[in-house]
């Protein structure tokens, strides 16, 4: 069976917490690295905080590849795969870039082709052994990255938990794409630690509360201990320019919230239309 969680980053984190620091957790950032980078540098960590990604990473902003320089060069940053890195684990090389079949088009229509574009600005043309190896790397990370993280009062996850599955009976599908069945459950999927998310844009859950879109989620499910059994951090950065395009981050230590209105213009890419767009 696939192993989905990683025993060494559980303790890592759980081991920031008991020691009072920080670990500041951040939603979907969709390839949006400069807004990234500022929203991290307002959380002034210490040496002992740590940040968890929630998985997507990668996909419709301009710079996807810095973002996973950023999450793979900072030993203070911790990840959960989303379902975007899955689809980039299985369908990103330079082979199906030129012939792509129907699961890469689906993911280059998924904002792939941003990806892609992106890694072919940090390599010049003749740098394509560099560019081939560094795909390489990047996919096989991916593919390592744990699926959940279990806390000893939270777990981090993508998307969700399957209601009709014990947390530890989960697929990994279910953690990467699962939404109606896990937002609508009127039971806590684990009685003792509340689920923080991403995956599904928090504007969704508040579908008639305008005045909430941009916002973090809580579930009306709560905890014997007061909180939320469920935590939607995904304030969906990559609105359009009518709609909020927000970033945020939530403090597992404190359950203080920071956020970031999106800093990048979101324009189409010369190259994407060059490639993609005939």
């Amino acid at each position: 069976m696939k192993q989905l969680r990683n025993t060494e980053v559980e303790i890592n984190l759980q081991k920031a917490l008991d020691g009072g620091h920080r670990v500041w957790v951040i939603g979907d950032v969709h390839g949006f690295s400069e807004s990234l980078r500022r929203l991290v540098r307002t959380l002034d960590l210490s040496e002992d905080d740590r940040v968890v990604l929630l998985g997507d990473l990668i996909d419709r902003g301009p710079d996807s590849f810095d973002v996973v320089r950023f999450a793979r060069e900072d030993s203070q940053v911790f990840c959960v795969k989303g379902n975007h890195e899955k689809m980039m684990a299985e369908n990103f090389s330079l082979e199906l870039i030129e012939n792509p079949n129907e699961d890469a088009r689906v993911w280059f229509h998924a904002g792939g082709r941003e990806t892609v574009a992106s890694y072919f600005r940090a390599f010049p043309d003749d740098a394509e052994g560099a560019l081939r190896w560094m795909i390489d790397q990047d996919i096989e990370w991916m593919k390592e990255l744990p699926a959940h993280i279990v806390l000893d009062q939270w777990r981090l996850v993508h998307a969700g938990y399957n209601p009709n599955r014990g947390v530890e009976e989960q697929d990994e599908s279910d953690l990467l794409w699962i939404r109606g069945p896990f937002h609508s459950s009127t039971h806590p999927i684990d009685p003792a630690r509340s689920v923080v998310f991403g995956h599904t844009p928090t504007m969704t859950l508040y579908p008639r509360k305008e005045d909430r879109w941009g916002d973090v989620w809580y579930s009306d499910v709560v905890l014997e201990d007061g909180r939320a059994a469920s935590i939607g951090l995904d304030t969906c950065v990559f609105h359009k320019r009518n709609q909020p395009a927000v970033l945020s981050a939530f403090d597992l230590q404190t359950l203080e919230v920071r956020t970031l209105s999106r800093c990048e213009a979101w324009k189409e890419d010369d190259w994407i239309r060059a490639r993609f767009m005939h």
